[in-house]
């Protein structure tokens, strides 16, 4: 496994950036505020109603996500942090053992096609209290200067729009 970091699409919020997510049974959302500053080092207690500057990833086509331990306090005791995985980043894990392991449960499958494998990437987000791990065709970036509150509205919007 190598675990390459996605660089230069936005810098993390090291306090409190309030991921939420929003999926159906293709597409998936998750939310989070950006740092202000770019630099800053010290924790920004968030109002999720008025408070702006949100980058919202989507990713396409999803097979699985995860969100939970470890935060910024426990990381180290992942099995990727051996491979260099660090708080406030966003990365792509390559010849990763889920999609491996999804890989192999798929192949009782009737119409199994291990092709259609080579298009499925392992991202991860790590924030301050949680990971974010997602197996996903792609995923598109987007910055909004609106708040959480009003940006969780969008993405089901968006989700909802799509299932009629």
């Amino acid at each position: 496994m190598e675990l390459i970091e996605i660089k230069g699409l936005f810098e993390m919020d090291f306090g409190s950036p309030s991921p939420t997510i929003l999926s159906n049974d293709n597409e998936l959302f998750i939310a989070f505020y950006a740092d202000r500053q770019n630099s800053s080092t010290i924790p920004q207690e968030r109002n999720i109603i008025h408070d702006t500057g949100i980058f919202a990833l989507k990713f396409k086509v999803y097979l699985k996500y995860a969100f939970g331990l470890p935060g910024e306090e426990t990381i180290q005791g992942h099995p990727y942090s051996k491979l260099g995985m660090k708080s406030y980043s966003f990365y792509e894990l390559k010849n990763s053992e889920l999609i491996k392991s999804l890989q192999d449960i798929e192949k009782v499958h009737p119409q199994y096609n291990p092709k259609k494998w080579e298009m499925y990437r392992h991202y991860i987000l790590t924030f301050h209290d949680n990971m974010f791990e997602c197996i996903a065709q792609d995923f598109e970036i987007r910055e909004e200067n609106t708040s959480l509150y009003n940006q969780a509205a969008v993405m089901l919007n968006e989700l909802s729009i799509k299932d009629f």
